[in-house]
């Protein structure tokens, strides 16, 4: 098969590419994705000209305004995103038989010996990149290199825009000279320490001793060593089906039984839809759109399987209440099922008797919704929630 070969796709201010395709007029002018107005506010994501006037993700609106006279403002727009995300991950899945989706504008193909396919690595990552600008009219960098690590270490350092491959076996001296900020991991606080000791270039970590790298960075430091000598062993994971859903709320909302009871309502469709093809699922991810632009997100993993919709609800409630704290008010909620497996039982002849209940319960329910609707039985709270709506939280798979 050869050497490992990964592709790194690279789509700088991502949220403000997504909006420019939507709105051609955006194209040249000054504009940031944020939310509602006021101090308080964040631009999440800017247009290449609003950084040419200086702006930068994280900028107070208000600043952001009266630096710009004529900046426009919009707001985040999921569904948008999710769209363009589902595109780039099928115009990836053409080329690559693995790939890798952050939703943020961060895909990572494994085109390991797809050579007699599609040609070199450099000529399949051109096609992949024509691909894209003329279904999406985006246009990534993207890098080719031995792992995951320099290859997105590759995009940054010739973006916005732009093709190159770092030959395997040349990955320290790639990044020999190469700005620390660009390393991933760099957070604040390791970057002030590279500030007070002169260290600028990626270079410099590389060559640090064992004791001196534990010394500055602590017990990370012999892994941060490693990634500034290009080291990665980490795989490009499967593009594996996942099953999405989101409820957007007709009024920004903060009450409890509107969120929880949007959580019910999308974690009962999606529980009906997995249970239908006979899957499960190891984990959860559970997403919150404040009003303000800011999203969170939680993640619940299980050693089993989440198959039932009283362990996915009481999982979500466990994210909510642990890492979704703000008290802001929430514009959408989203849900991802992810790590689907094939579902099936193998009953132990000890099984409790509340857990064989309660399977038989849900095959009830599922039962019910499958032949009169989904959504024709539900949780009471599912119906206060609406009711506080107006009847107007709308969701959506």
């Amino acid at each position: 098969m050869g050497e490992r070969t990964v592709c790194h796709l690279n789509i700088i201010g991502f949220k403000t590419a997504v909006a420019a395709v939507k709105d051609k007029s955006l194209r040249g002018r000054p504009y940031v994705i944020a939310g509602g107005g006021g101090g308080r506010s964040l631009a999440l994501c800017c247009s290449p000209e609003a950084i040419r006037q200086g702006l930068s993700p994280g900028m107070a609106l208000a600043a952001a305004e009266r630096q710009v006279k004529d900046l426009t403002v919009l707001e985040p727009d999921p569904r948008a995103y999710e769209a363009m995300n589902r595109e780039l991950e099928a115009l990836a899945s053409r080329y690559a038989p693995v790939w890798e989706n952050d939703n943020g504008g961060n895909l990572y193909l494994d085109i390991t010996g797809t050579t007699g396919i599609f040609g070199p690595p450099v000529d399949c990552s051109s096609r992949v990149l024509k691909d894209i600008l003329g279904k999406t009219e985006i246009k990534p960098s993207a890098a080719v290199a031995s792992n995951k690590l320099v290859s997105k270490v590759a995009t940054r350092a010739i973006r916005p825009v732009g093709l190159i491959q770092v030959q395997a076996g040349i990955e320290a001296e790639f990044f020999d000279h190469q700005d620390i900020r660009i390393l991933p991991g760099m957070g604040p606080g390791l970057l002030r320490t590279a500030t007070v000791t002169g260290i600028r270039e990626i270079g410099e970590i590389a060559r640090l001793s064992d004791s001196e790298v534990v010394a500055l960075f602590g017990k990370k430091g012999p892994l941060l060593r490693n990634m500034a000598l290009g080291i990665d062993n980490t795989c490009v994971e499967g593009g594996a089906r996942r099953i999405k859903s989101q409820a957007d709320f007709k009024e920004d909302t903060i009450e409890e039984i509107a969120i929880k009871g949007a959580i019910r309502a999308l974690a009962e469709s999606g529980g009906l839809k997995m249970r239908n093809e006979k899957l499960g699922m190891k984990s959860v991810r559970l997403g919150v759109l404040y009003s303000d632009g800011v999203m969170l997100q939680g993640f619940r993993k299980t050693k089993g399987l989440f198959v039932l919709d009283k362990e996915i609800i009481a999982a979500c409630y466990a994210i909510l209440e642990k890492q979704i704290t703000r008290r802001i008010r929430i514009r959408s909620i989203g849900l991802s099922f992810e790590e689907l497996q094939p579902l099936s039982y193998q009953p132990d002849l000890f099984e409790p008797e509340e857990e064989i209940t309660n399977r038989n319960l849900q095959k009830a329910i599922d039962k019910i919704q499958n032949r009169y609707g989904a959504g024709k039985i539900t949780r009471a709270l599912v119906l206060a929630a609406s009711a506080m709506q107006g009847g107007q939280a709308s969701y959506a798979n």
